[in-house]
């Protein structure tokens, strides 16, 4: 093991530390609800990014999570069927409706495609909106059923019917997800999605089957989408297909995993984490300065495209280059002594 390896795994174990301290440490119920909607953004965002890979970009994500929280929700509710069921049922379910439109959709390549998503995401959006009998219409869906206990006998049971609780449940399935979408990355398919980013052309040559791959990739993304709406949906126990920014399901989401991809570093598997972390905790900080929020957003989007294209995710190494630089221009700036 080298040195770097070290040190970054001595990081990432320090960083899940801190996570798993959290609740512990703010005791503040506020935050820990902040800090599970981050979670929950999060894998949407990874999810986008797994799609980037192939280089396409979607702004459906909104819709495939109305999916997934929708159908889990309501399977719940008309049929009984315990969360543990309910929540993979409806990450299936966006993953089946991705399968179905996949072909059609990725027969068209960029902004397209990115359009085409868009549209996607505001048919799920009105479908639940006029499909008043199943959803709740307009009015919303309003349900009061957390997960199911868990009872390992004679040792202890666990409970999720508190934001403590839940926060604990929601890190651990987004853990889970991130480390599955970590390792698929890492993996042989992960170089051929890359490669046909990169140039997709040379890589069907040598018998990469483009259709086929991201077919697959949009699938299991859509997968993980869904999971994400599902534990959205049973922790706030109301969904709703209204368009108004604060609505997870609206075309807003769908923006923000962009911003969130875009700021933390598309290149980088941790950049969507970093990303979504610091601009959903933003708004917390800034709101004093609310009316001038899209301000800040915007001025610290346009600073980081221009000073920082690979992200936040690269913070360190352009703080070493803007140094040596820096250093470099004083060495030459100092005269040179005579012998």
């Amino acid at each position: 093991m080298t040195r770097e390896q070290l040190v970054k795994g001595l990081v990432m174990v320090l960083v899940l530390v801190l996570v798993g301290l959290l609740p512990v440490i703010i005791r503040n119920d506020y935050w820990i609800h902040v800090l599970i909607l981050i979670a929950i953004m999060i894998l949407a965002t990874s999810s986008m990014r797994a799609i980037y890979r192939t280089g396409e970009i979607t702004i459906g994500t909104s819709g495939f999570m109305l999916l997934g929280g929708y159908s889990s929700a309501l399977l719940t509710l008309n049929l009984g069927l315990s969360f543990w069921i309910t929540m993979p049922l409806g990450g299936l379910f966006a993953a089946a409706v991705a399968a179905a439109i996949g072909y059609p959709f990725f027969r068209v390549k960029g902004v397209y495609f990115a359009i085409s998503t868009l549209l996607l995401a505001f048919v799920f959006l009105y479908l639940a909106g006029y499909m008043k009998d199943l959803t709740g219409g307009w009015q919303g869906l309003v349900f009061d059923i957390w997960p199911n206990p868990i009872t390992i006998p004679g040792i202890i049971t666990l409970t999720f019917d508190t934001d403590t609780s839940y926060y604990y449940l929601a890190i651990t399935i987004v853990g889970l997800c991130l480390f599955i979408l970590y390792r698929m990355e890492r993996a042989r398919v992960g170089l051929v999605w890359a490669s046909i980013r990169e140039a997709d052309n040379l890589a069907q040559s040598v018998g990469v089957n483009l259709m086929a791959q991201k077919i697959f990739i949009f699938v299991v993304a859509c997968f993980f989408t869904g999971i994400a709406g599902a534990l959205y949906a049973f922790y706030v126990h109301a969904l709703s297909p209204t368009t108004t920014p604060a609505n997870i399901f609206g075309f807003f989401t769908s923006v923000y995993c962009i911003l969130y991809m875009v700021v933390g570093g598309e290149g980088s598997f941790f950049g969507p984490i970093l990303g979504a972390t610091l601009f959903m905790l933003i708004p917390e900080f800034s709101r004093p300065l609310q009316m001038y929020r899209p301000l800040i957003y915007g001025t610290l989007l346009i600073l980081i495209v221009f000073f920082m294209p690979e992200g936040l995710v690269r913070l360190h190494h352009y703080i070493t280059m803007s140094y040596r630089k820096i250093v470099g221009r004083f060495q030459k700036k100092a005269p040179s002594r005579k012998r």
